[in-house]
């Protein structure tokens, strides 16, 4: 029975996400909780882990997911599951788009879902905030601050630094600070 929930579930979530992987954050926030898979922390930390390994945030997360609600084949399925919406849409749309690149209806559907889009991602940015920022120990709230500023304005800065360089410098710092 949880293989099918699993699939149901982040079948769903990737069906009914709009704008990539962060989008899907919130949505899979829902379903974890709703249906008590995880702590807080246990999926702040398996957030953590999917931004820090390769591929995409969503399907890394689900993977992450599956795997500690049901072991490697809820991995398996989960993953599947969450990226399978993705690709039945994109042959569908595939075969379509050509014949609406013109339609000005397209136009007003994308300026519809960007806003949408937008607000998940930063919903996503809060779930990974609150516990990262607002913690009762102001020592670790300034240093996780500072790192925060740091990136921030290095990548805005200074968009050339290698994101990798980036991860595995704070990783390090993450290590020694905390």
């Amino acid at each position: 029975m949880i293989y099918f929930t699993l699939f149901y579930e982040f079948f769903k979530i990737g069906l009914f996400s709009f704008g990539g992987g962060l989008a899907m954050l919130p949505l899979m926030q829902d379903v974890v909780f709703r249906k008590n898979w995880l702590t807080d922390q246990q999926f702040l930390d398996i957030i953590t882990i999917s931004q820090v390994t390769p591929g995409p945030i969503a399907i890394n997360t689900a993977t992450f997911v599956g795997h500690q609600v049901a072991g490697i084949p809820g991995a398996l399925i989960a993953t599947f599951s969450s990226a399978l919406p993705s690709f039945i849409v994109i042959l569908i749309v595939a075969s379509i788009f050509y014949k609406i690149k013109n339609n000005s209806k397209k136009d007003l559907f994308f300026r519809g879902v960007k806003p949408v889009t937008l607000a998940l991602i930063a919903f996503a940015g809060i779930i990974v905030a609150k516990p990262t920022f607002f913690v009762s120990n102001n020592s670790q709230t300034l240093k996780a601050t500072l790192i925060f500023l740091i990136v921030f304005l290095g990548t805005k800065y200074a968009p050339k630094i290698n994101p990798i360089l980036i991860l595995l410098s704070t990783s390090l710092a993450g290590i020694f600070l905390f």
